[in-house]
């Protein structure tokens, strides 16, 4: 299954404008053109949710998708041959695109509901509304996502009597992943060729370490250099133990620099090479696949934690969240207006909720996510829409195709696969190179 993933690069600007050359003859002048991050499950789901919308007669105007994979926001360079809607996963390019006149601000009226109460948390608002541009909203939440959660198989944790991810404290990671070890499995899986999946697991670690620290990063005017580099450097060394670990990976660091998302979960559930990989909700439509049409054994094996915290009570833990936000580029046209108005429709997206891989960001939604993650979660279920972080990758947002932070993490675990700098220098390395993204920045 292919499943979101960067197809463009840094400096691909004419790829981009011939890729985005079919929305230049896409059918009639009243047709909306949609750029989206997703492939595989993501992408057909979407596309059902308009189908659905052409039968219903709620929309009855052309559509044209497009799919770009995680470097969608690079469409704005496109000129006469950008979408319409834009579906962007990097939260942190709207402020900068709504300055440059990219954006066109979205009806207030879509934040509240018919009683006039917001639909999203607080954390969406301040994350959506540019200050720069009187406050007015520029996003809209499409489809929240949980980045602090853990797969894993539960019938081998059982059969070695390990407690389960949720009571690991990153700290102790490499003492419990001996345990594993020595049992003949690798204890992890990683999507290193998806940067986004090398960033997340930093992040948790790093969020675990200290929320100030990550509040500190995340947020340019709160960037305190030297009271953060302790704590920032902590963080990456509990990494290193944990990607530098001996033999932590399928394959080793090298095949999992290369190993793409959906391969990454199939080590666990269906390869059985590894026993875990923290990887977000939309992985669920992957694990399904693994087992086919056998719910007895998606059951009995398949278990999902949240990310724990350093100290305890580890089930208290911070949750990262992530999400993919509509937002209206500045030629859209009325039907685009129209659409997005249909798309925050609060029963738009029940069918995919139910088949897995979609959070509703908006809380009105009941129930707002799978029924596994409902099962598995238990009690704290609720807590992977109430997060308390959002991701910091892509609020730092990209440029030109190329995440900063990515490219840093990913130089990060190559150093770990150097037997000459993964004691000292990879860390080093990383930390420089995050005081100069920070520095970058700030201008």
């Amino acid at each position: 299954m292919t499943t979101r993933r960067t197809i463009l690069r840094a400096g691909a600007l004419l790829p981009v404008i011939a890729a985005c050359a079919p929305f230049g003859n896409a059918g009639r002048a009243d047709t909306v053109k949609i750029a989206v991050p997703w492939g595989g499950t993501e992408l057909g789901a979407f596309r059902a949710i308009l189908a659905n919308l052409r039968e219903s007669h709620q929309f009855p105007h052309d559509t044209a998708v497009m799919t770009l994979g995680d470097d969608v926001g690079t469409v704005f360079a496109a000129g006469r041959f950008a979408p319409d809607i834009v579906v962007l996963p990097q939260i942190g390019q709207i402020s900068r695109l709504a300055q440059d006149g990219r954006l066109s601000a979205l009806d207030e009226s879509l934040w509240s509901d018919a009683d006039n109460k917001p639909r999203y948390a607080d954390g969406w608002w301040r994350l959506l509304h540019v200050e720069s541009q009187g406050n007015r909203l520029y996003g809209l939440p499409f489809k929240a996502t949980c980045k602090s959660l853990i797969w894993f198989d539960r019938t081998r944790f059982n059969r070695l009597k390990l407690p389960f991810p949720d009571r690991w404290p990153p700290w102790l990671w490499p003492a419990l992943m001996t345990r594993l070890a020595q049992s003949g499995v690798r204890p992890l899986a990683l999507g290193g060729a998806d940067g986004w999946m090398l960033t997340d697991f930093f992040e948790n670690v790093l969020l675990a370490e200290s929320a100030d620290a990550y509040g500190s990063v995340a947020n340019p005017n709160d960037w305190r250099p030297e009271a953060r580099r302790a704590e920032l450097t902590r963080a990456l060394r509990t990494l290193a133990g944990i990607w530098g670990f001996p033999n932590a990976f399928p394959g080793n660091i090298g095949r999992a620099m290369t190993q793409q998302f959906p391969d990454a979960v199939r080590e666990v559930f269906s390869n059985g090479h590894a026993a875990m990989v923290v990887a977000p909700d939309f992985a669920e439509p992957i694990v399904r696949g693994c087992f086919g049409d056998n719910d007895i054994g998606l059951k009995e094996t398949v278990g999902i934690s949240l990310f724990p915290s350093n100290l305890p009570p580890f089930g208290k833990s911070p949750v990262i969240g992530g999400g993919d936000v509509m937002v209206l580029t500045r030629s859209a046209n009325e039907n685009a207006r129209q659409l997005i108005t249909l798309l925050s429709q609060r029963d738009i997206v029940r069918d995919w909720i139910r088949a897995g891989g979609f959070i509703a960001p908006d809380s009105g939604i009941t129930p707002g996510y799978s029924p596994l993650l409902d099962t598995m979660l238990d009690r704290s279920g609720p807590r992977i829409r109430a997060w308390s972080e959002f991701d910091l990758a892509d609020r730092i947002g990209s440029r030109g195709g190329d995440n900063p932070l990515w490219r840093v993490i990913t130089a990060f675990l190559t150093d770990l696969d150097d037997p000459a700098k993964r004691d000292t220098a990879a860390v080093e390395n990383a930390v420089a190179a995050i005081y100069d993204l920070e520095r970058g920045r700030h201008g």
